[in-house]
């Protein structure tokens, strides 16, 4: 993904944070600890960021046009969101 997008490490973090990118999948390898794996709709994401970024979109406008294409579930939720209470089950109990 470095490669793909020419940026760094840093810049990806950031860009999962902004949710441009779909979460990646941590992987322990045995030896020398975690791996990021990135599924193939990241590089359609990269692929669609780098387009819009060429046709002068800021990084902002792009997190609507992402959402707007892909949708949010595959995306880190934003720190300032709140964690959603328990919906209340059968017979009102909740859990």
């Amino acid at each position: 993904m470095v490669e793909a997008l020419g940026v760094s490490r840093k810049t990806l973090h950031k860009y999962v944070q902004m949710r441009l990118l779909p979460a990646p999948v941590y992987v322990s390898d045995g030896k020398s600890g975690v791996r990021c794996r990135w599924t193939l709709v990241a590089l359609d994401h990269i692929a669609f960021i780098l387009e819009q970024q060429d046709i002068g979109h800021t990084l902002n406008e792009i997190v609507g046009m992402i959402a707007a294409r892909w949708g949010l579930l595959d995306k880190v939720p934003l720190k300032t969101e709140a964690p959603k209470p328990a919906e209340p089950g059968p017979g009102g109990l909740t859990g």
